[in-house]
This record gives C-alpha cells, structure tokens and sequence, in this order.
C-alpha cells in the first residue's frame, strides 16, 4: 500500500469543476487522451459503477471502477479489479480566492508481478500528478466550450 496526497489549483470556481470532475459518463469528452470509453454499468442516488477502458503510461486496460459522489465536494473513486485493485483516490474540492484547491488522496495498491517492481510505485504516483495537472487543463478549456 502506497498513500500520497496530490494538492493543485484550478482557476475554475469549486463547483464547475467538481461537476465536470463527477460527470463520468462524459469523462472522455474532458480527456480523449486517457479514457477511450465509459460504460456506465450501475447508477444510483451518489454512486456509479462504470467499465472503464484507459490508456495509461502507454498501456490500454479495462477496468471497472465505483465513484462515489458526495456534494457539494467530495470525489471517492475505488478501482475494483485489475492490476491496480483496491486502489482509492479521494478527492477534495475547496473554494479559494483564485477557483479552487483540489486535494486528491491516493491510496495505491499494486498486486502480482507489478508488486516486485520497486519504482514503479514511485512512477505510477509521479504520473498521477502529472495526469491531475492535465485534468485542470482540459476541466477549465471544456467549461469555457460548454
């Protein structure tokens, strides 16, 4: 198990990008680069379950993944299977004077193979951040769109 903590700023104000980050089922509209599709397998009053195909550090998976929507700013998602299950990302939406702090903590798990590989933690979380970075992005250029 790996925890880390990823803090940015959007200049988006919380609850735009919140509703952009919770809209699962247009999340590849906001990034085509990393998630290719979404089905939408369950949905329920806060919680989506969803079938996930991403391209992440050059590899295309399927996944599925439980997002629990909690307004007016709290994100939970839960991986529940592939290499990567049981990995959480909780995210935190806080107003500020310039848009919004967004706070996403990680609790990573790797499993198999993918366990004996002692920097791959290291990248994975490092990549994260970098992912979070492009997310504001392309969050503040589809709200102007939309």
């Amino acid at each position: 198990m790996t925890g880390c903590n990823l803090v940015q700023k959007s200049n988006l104000d919380c609850n735009t990008i919140f509703n952009i980050s919770t809209d699962v089922e247009n999340f590849h509209k906001i990034m085509p680069k990393y998630f290719k599709s979404l089905t939408i397998i369950s949905n329920s009053l806060n919680e989506i379950i969803v079938s996930e195909s991403i391209h992440f550090l050059g590899i295309k998976i399927k996944i599925k993944t439980k997002h629990v929507i909690l307004k007016p700013n709290i994100h939970k998602v839960f991986i529940l299977d592939g290499p990567v299950k049981g990995t959480s990302f909780i995210e935190t939406y806080n107003s500020s004077l310039s848009g919004t702090n967004i706070s996403i903590l990680v609790d990573l798990k790797l499993h198999g193979i993918l366990k004996l590989i002692p920097f791959l933690k290291f990248l994975l979380l490092k990549r994260m951040n970098s992912v979070m970075s492009e997310f504001i992005t392309c969050a503040e250029i589809y709200s102007k769109s939309n």
